[in-house]
């Protein structure tokens, strides 16, 4: 069982040109259009420029905005779980069959995957309160998991858990890497970009609500192309470590 980078961004390549035209719809229903509804909804009383700086104000902001708005955050991550589920099926089972195929599908599987998905989240926020790179190390290890329970979701998720442990067991350096570059990196230079050229379309335009709209609609892109090649990136390294059958 091997995983190489390389070959890993291929088989991440050649699945999203098999299949993007898929792809996209669910991508634009299930990422792009819940992280704008977010954004939109964030950016009522949102603190001013000059606070952003401020640690506690932006804490208090944000922990105000949850404690208001926890039925539209909660449909979010439901979309977002739902469409990572959708990708995973199509691409794992979905060989000839109609994207509504597809869908239904997952909607049967979506309960125990949120499950599924719960437990992940929770090892990795205990493992990240001890330390960073204890919480880093559980998500690489079960980062498999939500994959391997769309490919079989008749095992069930304890089997779900055991494949995406032992599937990441020789590789779990390189799937360190791989998600602490996406965590820390991806964030951040996702969010470098989206603020460049948001900077630059306000800037064109002279301000007013269509930039700012516009700003709002490219950070939403940005998103949902990172939550698809996700997705797709967990299915190439699921297919990559698939064991080898002997002689």
């Amino acid at each position: 069982m091997t995983l190489r980078l390389a070959g890993l961004f291929a088989d991440a390549k050649t699945l999203w040109q098999r299949e993007r035209t898929l792809v996209l719809p669910v991508a634009g229903l299930f990422f792009l259009l819940p992280s704008l509804g977010m954004l939109l909804l964030m950016v009522q009383g949102a603190p001013d420029l000059e606070s952003l700086s401020d640690q506690a104000v932006l804490l208090a902001f944000y922990q105000k905005f949850v404690e208001a708005n926890v039925v539209p955050i909660a449909l979010a991550y439901l979309a977002v779980d739902y469409g990572i589920l959708a990708l995973f099926s199509l691409y794992l089972r979905g060989q000839g069959q109609t994207l509504g195929q597809v869908m239904k599908a997952a909607l049967r599987r979506l309960f125990p995957f949120l499950l599924l998905e719960v437990a992940v989240s929770i090892g990795f926020q205990l493992g990240f309160s001890l330390f960073i790179a204890p919480g880093l190390f559980v998500f690489a290890r079960t980062w498999l998991a939500a994959p391997a329970y769309a490919a079989r979701p008749e095992a069930g998720l304890i089997e779900a858990f055991k494949q995406g442990w032992v599937r990441s067991s020789g590789v779990t350096g390189l799937l360190f890497l791989l998600v602490a570059a996406m965590v820390f990196a991806g964030g951040i230079g996702a969010m470098a970009v989206a603020s460049i050229v948001t900077g630059l379309i306000a800037t064109a335009a002279g301000g007013g609500a269509v930039p700012e709209f516009l700003g709002y609609l490219l950070l939403s892109v940005i998103g949902a192309g990172v939550w698809t090649a996700l997705a797709i990136l967990r299915v190439a390294a699921y297919r990559a470590t698939e064991p080898r059958q002997g002689m």
